[in-house]
Order: structure tokens, then C-alpha cells, then sequence
């Protein structure tokens, strides 16, 4: 999943009020099917299931489920998270100062599962399977997981479906990242200082003691104290590795960061000389946390990753899971990652797309793989297929409509979709050919595809 964290995930007036401002679809065909909870007339006057469901980042962070055949909203907007494996999207609502924390299945948008929790708590992770979620307090508006708010001390909350399973009141101003592989232990954010938060580290919280934990080093040993790395990313993508249960994610612009290897270095170095003399001349790097055994590792990025704007970068895994690779579409590099032996294995360049937006302003990039293994990377009105496997065909590159916000399609890459302004095209992966078009007014970006077990 990429979840810009995650960076992660962002109604016009006519979407809080209801469902029926989004979705007018316009098939190929020219048949017109409108939005709401009627009935899909083709479906025999029952709501049929939805072929694939697209999942969409709309204005203020609130996501939303449509129905990719009909344009029909399955699920209304709301701050929300999916789960791991997108069979889940927990999204919540505040009603009476309390928190109703509804789960949905996908892609049909089924509620499965809802309760109430005390207090404004706001969604932020889940386990991979979404059996598990974890709230924060939330610290007004404009408050976001990356852009937190001061705060001394922090109300997270665990729950499954039978409602609040622990509450933990703990100092510091912490954000929960992902849940262990085993749901005993949560891996959060730790911002410093607390009350005016410029920075942060990867921490870990064990949730039957209720403590906060340094992580393991790729070599399972314990990080010594004054050796965490404190990181000031900006321009944050992550994907989920389903076959190693890890979370990598891409950070960039790292004012005087130095990784928690090279801090282990110098401590140990009896003539302060351990840390590699070229840490900070690192502009960007992936950042590993392994779910299973509580370890994380820094994949460095050579230039000129990082050196332009933040949002021009992205990163995608490849379907098989044997590569990661990450774009720069405003220098046109290109990283390709083991993501087992955690190196890179090769750096090339592509003609960049950033130039093609018009304007002198940044714009944010995409990325994601066809069915044919071919990794496609948007950015402005351009869209550029690269054959990254042997045999992968030319490398084809066209325009869309209007900029590009986002790309994504189901597990087999049968068919792409690109998000647009109020809208999301299904196109033709070769050549860009617009074969439906989904109204959704105010959609900021297409997060993800679901598509049916």
C-alpha cells in the first residue's frame, strides 16, 4: 500500500452533507449511472457488488470508498485508515465528544464492526489484517500524524472489534505508526520536544506494560541510549511489504541527520572518528521497520535524490515484492532496491516529468506497476512507462487531462486508473486512452484499488 504515511493520507461542503454530490460515472459506451444508495438498475433493482473499489484521499484528510462500475459511494467521507492487506478501512466519527469507530470491509464497504470509545480520538493505524486499530488523542484542527500539535502527553487506545481493548496514558508527544507482527507491541513516532515538535524517532510501545521502547538494530541488538536516529523527513511515501511484513518508507530533505549506525559508530570509536565522514550529504533515504523482529535500518539514497522538492519523489514495490524502487521525477532518477539485502542495486536516469506541470511550482509524483511488470511514474499531465524486468516492451509515455493524483489498479494489473481533479480516469496503461471517467468532486488523491477476493 502506498500511504504517502504513510505522508500519508489528506469534502468540499457538498460531501460533508452527504453522498450525493460524488459520482457520476461515464463509460466508454456513454452510459451514465448517478451516485447515492439507489439501485444499480443493471443489477436487477439489488445493489450489486462492486467490481473494484477505489479508495480516495479527499480535502482534510478524509478518505472515501466508491464503486468503481457505478460511481456509488460505499463508504462516506471520513477520517479513516486501511489496513494492510485493503480488506479493511477503519474510519471514525465524533458524536456527543465521544469517538464511533466503525469498521468496513472491502471492497464492498460493509460495516462489520462498531462501537464507541471515550474522548476526540483520532484513527491511525491498524494491524495488517485491520482486526486491531490505534487511536491518539487528537489536538485540534490541522493536527495530522506528521504535523502534530504540542502535547506533553499522549491517550492511545487499542481496539478490536468487541470495543477498547488498552488505554495508555503516557508522557510525550506520540503518534502510533504500525502494530508488531504479534498485536502486542506498537511502533510509534516520538516527537521532539514535545511541546513545539521539530523532529522525531521510531519508538516502540509494549502494550501490556505500557513502555516505551528503544527499537532493535538490523542485528537484533538493542539501540544503546543517545544513539536513535532523529529524523526530520519531509515529503513522506510508504508501501507495505506483504511478503516480509515490513514497512518501508521514503524520506527526504534530512537536515543534519546522521542514521542510528553511524551514531552507534562513533560512541564505540574510542577516537570519535565511527560515523561515515558522508552521513550528511544524504538527502533521502528508505526507511525499514521489520514487524516481526523490531528492527529498523536506513537505505541510502544517492544524489540527487532529495535535492528537489519533496513531493516530486515516490516509491513503489513491485508486484512480485523482488524490487522497490524509488523515482524522482523532478531530476528524472531512478533507485532500484533489494528489498531483502536492503541495497541499491542500480541508480538510472529517465527524462523528468516535473517540467511538464507548467508552472515553476512543485507538483506530487506517482507510481505503480501494470500488469506486465512495467512501473509507471505521473507527475504534472505525464505519465512514463519504464521496463524495469527483462523483456519488458518500450518504454511508452503520455499525457492525462489534467495533473496527475495519484495511480493505482488491482493486485494483477489488469486495468490502471489515474486520479485527476474531481475525478478518476480508468485508462488504457499503454497509451493513456481515457476508457471511463468517475466523477468525485474535491478528490485530492487516489489512494488505492481493491479488488475483490
Amino acid at each position: 500500500m502506498t500511504t504517502t504515511r504513510r505522508d500519508v493520507l489528506r469534502l468540499t461542503g457538498a460531501l460533508l452533507a452527504g453522498t450525493a454530490g460524488v459520482g457520476a460515472v461515464t463509460a466508454s459506451a456513454g452510459c451514465q449511472f448517478r451516485s447515492g444508495d439507489r439501485d444499480d438498475p443493471e443489477a436487477g433493482g439489488h445493489k450489486a457488488a462492486p467490481a473494484e473499489a477505489l479508495v480516495v484521499e479527499l480535502s482534510d484528510g478524509k478518505l472515501a470508498v466508491v464503486d468503481a462500475a457505478s460511481g456509488r459511494i460505499l463508504v462516506p467521507p471520513a477520517p479513516a485508515v486501511v489496513s494492510g492487506d485493503g480488506r479493511r478501512l477503519v474510519r471514525v466519527e465524533r458524536p456527543d465528544g465521544g469517538t464511533r469507530l466503525t469498521s468496513h470491509r472491502l471492497p464492498d464497504g460493509a460495516a462489520v464492526a462498531a462501537g464507541t470509545l471515550t474522548g476526540a480520538l483520532a484513527v491511525r493505524a491498524t494491524s495488517p489484517d485491520g482486526a486491531l486499530v490505534a487511536l491518539a488523542n487528537d489536538t485540534g484542527p490541522g493536527h495530522s500524524p506528521y504535523r502534530p500539535g504540542p502535547r506533553e502527553r499522549t491517550t492511545i487506545v487499542v481496539a478490536d472489534g468487541a470495543g477498547q481493548r488498552r488505554r495508555l496514558e503516557l508522557p510525550g508527544n506520540l503518534e502510533p505508526e504500525a502494530f508488531d507482527a504479534t498485536g502486542s507491541a506498537l511502533f510509534v513516532l516520538d516527537y521532539l520536544p514535545p511541546t513545539a515538535p521539530d523532529r522525531y524517532r521510531v519508538r516502540v510501545v509494549d502494550l501490556a506494560s505500557g513502555q516505551v521502547e528503544t527499537l532493535l538494530t538490523r542485528v537484533k541488538a538493542a539501540v544503546p541510549e543517545g544513539a536513535e536516529e532523529e529524523m526530520r523527513g519531509e515529503g513522506r511515501q510508504a508501501v507495505y511489504d506483504r511478503q516480509r511484513n515490513r514497512l518501508f518508507t521514503l524520506y527526504t530533505h534530512q537536515p543534519d541527520h546522521v542514521h542510528t549506525r553511524d551514531r552507534i559508530a562513533a560512541a564505540t570509536d574510542p577516537n570519535g572518528a565511527g560515523a561515515r565522514e558522508d552521513a550528511p550529504h544524504v538527502h533521502a533515504f528508505v526507511h525499514t521497520l521489520d514487524l516481526n523482529e523490531r528492527w529498523a535500518f536506513c537505505v541510502d539514497l544517492p544524489a540527487p535524490f532529495g535535492e528537489r522538492a519533496a513531493v516530486g519523489h515516490t516509491i513503489a514495490l513491485s508486484r512480485d515484492g523482488s524490487r522497490l524502487y524509488v523515482a524522482d521525477t523532478g531530476s528524472g532518477a531512478l533507485a532500484t532496491i533489494d528489498p531483502e539485502g536492503l541495497i541499491v542495486m542500480d541508480s538510472v536516469r529517465f527524462d523528468e516529468l516535473a517540467r511538464t506541470s507548467g508552472s515553476n511550482e512543485a507538483v506530487p509524483a506517482a507510481a505503480t506497476f501494470d500488469g506486465a511488470g512495467m512501473l509507471l511514474v505521473g507527475a504534472g499531465r505525464e505519465v512514463v512507462g519504464m521496463a524495469v524486468t527483462a523483456g519488458g516492451g518500450t518504454d511508452p509515455r503520455w499525457s492525462t487531462p489534467a495533473e496527475v493524483r495519484g495511480l493505482a489498479g488491482p493486485p494483477d494489473g489488469t486495468r490502471l486508473y489515474v486520479g485527476q481533479p474531481d475525478a478518476v480516469l480508468r485508462v488504457d496503461a499503454g497509451t493513456g486512452s481515457v476508457r471511463q471517467r468517475i466523477d468525485v468532486p474535491g478528490l485530492v488523491a487516489l489512494r488505492q484499488v481493491i479488488a475483490p477476493t
